[in-house]
């Protein structure tokens, strides 16, 4: 009998084990909400001098598009030209591979990381609250940034995460700093948040059970 019981105890120690390994909380940083972009990039290597000179280049082709060239101008970008071609460096293909970066920077901003799906994971952001139960936060927004979504445009829609914890937290006032801990969803969503001059609609990517919300510290 003695043995049945000892096994039993050692069957259920096993199992609580293999539980809370099941459970591990994945601590993630904003930039991990972000899938890795994999771009050349000849800028970033260049020294602090070339890199001017490669703004320079950007500047005129910005002012020349936008019918503002000068002869002024003309002159800085005929000087940064022969600078980088004095490195061996070929001033328009750095360019294009910036406007790439930033094209697919830009597309990135919709695009989510499927391999964090149903993991339970700790995450520290701010407090947008949706909704209330008495004085309680149930639902609200997790953003990366004090005032986003209302002093600027909202961040993209990978960097905001819809939150909602049934049994609620005090609230210490609009933007609260906290860590967030439960299992988050990978899923495009719409969301309102109400603010005092009117409402508006943001694009959220990620959205979070939450187990504990607790004060950042």
């Amino acid at each position: 009998m003695k043995v049945v019981t000892v096994l039993k105890n050692a069957l259920l120690a096993l199992f609580l084990i293999c539980s809370q390994a099941a459970i591990a909380v994945e601590t993630i940083d904003w930039d991990g909400l972000v899938p890795p972009l994999d771009l050349k990039d000849t800028y970033s290597q260049l020294d602090e001098d070339l890199q001017e000179k490669v703004y320079d280049l950007y500047m005129a082709r910005e002012l020349k598009a936008a019918g503002h060239s000068n002869e002024n101008m003309e002159a800085i970008e005929k000087s940064a030209r022969a600078a980088l071609v004095a490195e061996g460096i070929d001033g328009d293909r750095v360019l294009q591979e910036i406007d790439e970066f930033n094209k697919q920077v830009k597309e990135n901003e919709t695009k989510l990381v499927a391999e964090l799906d149903g993991k339970t994971v700790r995450i520290p952001g701010y407090v947008l609250p949706i909704e209330f139960s008495g004085t309680r936060v149930i639902e609200f927004m997790l953003v990366p940034y004090v005032g986003a979504c209302v002093h600027t445009p909202p961040p993209p829609a990978n960097q905001m995460v819809y939150v909602k914890l049934e049994q609620g937290f005090e609230n210490e006032g609009l933007f609260m700093p906290v860590w967030v801990t439960g299992q988050i969803s990978t899923a495009m969503s719409t969301q309102a948040l109400a603010f005092d001059d009117g409402a508006t609609q943001v694009e959220v990517g990620y959205s979070i059970s939450a187990s504990d919300v607790v004060p950042y510290e």
